[in-house]
């Protein structure tokens, strides 16, 4: 079993995107994706990132965080198959043996809610917790917000939406996004230019030379 495009696509609405790098909400440094220094490069180095650099790191990195989720002892169903990859990219591989040791699935599906730190972390496990348990996506329409930084904090009242689906799926019929995207306004958020593309470009196909090594 592999993630779905929709599993794919709502693990990035949870996350969010950042081009350039910012502090998360317990202070570690990251950029696109939820990508960290534990990716293999330090996001503080890299300058801007386009899009489909961002989505190039994430469905490398989303690949590491699915292997857990194939040892665990379940005949799991796609949507939770998704949701459990879902769980692991935010919380590691750790958390997810504890949630899944020595329960049913159906026992897992409650003990979803019992991962609730930082505080702000609820929307999205309840989010999470109801894919696993009813299938039901909670992006379906394939945008995802993208948040600008300034002073590495994301400025979230000036997000837009992207859909990413041309970065996932070749076949969704849609033109990857421009680079500057209309300025329609997007409720309840307003929208932001999207920042220019950098010389990271041979940076970033360093990172990825190096992790096929690695692979």
């Amino acid at each position: 079993m592999e993630l779905s495009v929709k599993g794919l696509i709502d693990i990035a609405s949870h996350e969010g995107i950042c081009l350039d790098w910012y502090y998360d909400s317990v202070g570690v440094a990251t950029i696109g994706i939820g990508q960290t220094k534990y990716d293999g490069f330090d996001p503080k180095a890299v300058g801007t990132l386009t899009i489909q650099q961002v989505f190039d790191l994430y469905k490398r990195k989303i690949k590491e965080y699915e292997a857990y989720v194939k040892k665990l002892p379940y005949d799991l169903k796609q949507h939770q198959y998704d949701a459990l990859t879902s769980l692991c990219y935010n919380f590691g591989p750790g958390n997810l043996r504890t949630l899944c040791a020595n329960r049913t699935l159906e026992q897992v599906g409650v003990a979803i809610m019992y991962y609730l730190k930082p505080p702000e972390i609820r929307g999205r496990r309840q989010k999470e917790q109801t894919l696993f348990l009813t299938g039901q996506y909670s992006n379906t329409d394939g945008k995802v917000l993208v948040f600008p930084v300034e002073n590495h904090k994301p400025v979230y009242k000036k997000g837009y939406y992207v859909d990413v689906r041309p970065y996932l799926d070749p076949s969704a019929g849609t033109e990857p996004a421009p680079e500057n995207p209309p300025t329609t306004t997007v409720e309840p958020t307003a929208t932001a230019p999207e920042p220019k593309e950098s010389v990271w470009v041979s940076v970033f196909r360093a990172v990825i030379a190096a992790l096929t090594k690695r692979t």
